[in-house]
């Protein structure tokens, strides 16, 4: 069984986590190292001055490239997400900017969720078509129907 898109995309949201509390620390150790290094105290200016050497050279370095594999498996996991939806077509080709829609499943429950929100009944439309358009005398409402608007008909300019 392969693993859901919804569960890819935790995953991959769990790592950015990670890196994001990875990279904070990373600053906070630095900082902390820096005070160090600016002490008043001699001994303990000295002490800062060789951790932060270490520090510089090896650990630092260290913990970004940790950092950077999570960020980085967590956008493979991404990519293996949209290629899971592309494949059982849940999820076509194009435009990424439509992400505010959602992805997968979700755009449709995020449309049907705007237009019971707003629906006509507030006058709402997109482009001039109505989010709820009137299927008031059909038997069988267009498919279009489901989804906000009305495909105009192919004679229609």
């Amino acid at each position: 069984m392969s693993p859901q898109p919804a569960d890819l995309r935790a995953q991959a949201a769990a790592f950015r986590h990670a890196a994001d509390r990875l990279t904070l620390l990373r600053l906070r150790i630095g900082n902390s190292i820096t005070e160090l290094s600016q002490s008043e105290d001699e001994w303990t200016r000295d002490l800062g001055e060789q951790v932060h050497d270490r520090w510089t050279l090896t650990e630092h370095p260290e913990l970004g490239r940790l950092a950077s594999g999570l960020r980085g498996t967590a956008k493979c996991l991404e990519q293996a997400a949209v290629q899971a939806e592309r494949t059982t077509g849940r999820r076509l080709g194009g435009y990424a900017g439509a992400g505010f829609l959602g992805r997968g499943a979700e755009a449709q429950h995020h449309v049907h969720d705007v237009a019971k929100f707003v629906g006509t009944r507030h006058g709402a439309e997109i482009g001039g078509f109505p989010l709820l358009p009137d299927t008031a005398g059909a038997m069988l409402p267009h498919p279009s129907h489901t989804l906000g608007i009305e495909t105009p008909d192919y004679e229609e300019d």
